[in-house]
């Protein structure tokens, strides 16, 4: 399983888990690493989780659109 580094590009209004721009969350196989992510929040990885998943089982993001799309959380209004 490759390991994967997901930033956040954006925050506008308020992220009730204290995520800002540039904040990173590093996931090393099935686990998220504390040691090297920021903020982490639950919200957030409900809407990223089809994009970490298919990045898991090696597919091309790019190939599936994934990489150009912005994906949104719903917290922060």
């Amino acid at each position: 399983m490759a390991d994967i580094m997901i930033t956040a590009k954006e925050v506008k209004g308020h992220c009730a888990a204290g995520l800002k721009a540039g904040d990173k969350v590093v996931l090393r196989g099935a686990t998220i690493s504390l040691q090297e992510s920021d903020a982490i929040c639950s919200f957030a990885f409900a809407n990223i989780y089809p994009a970490v998943f298919a990045a898991r089982l090696g597919k091309d993001l790019k190939e599936l659109g994934l990489t150009t799309r912005t994906v949104q959380c719903i917290d922060p209004g």
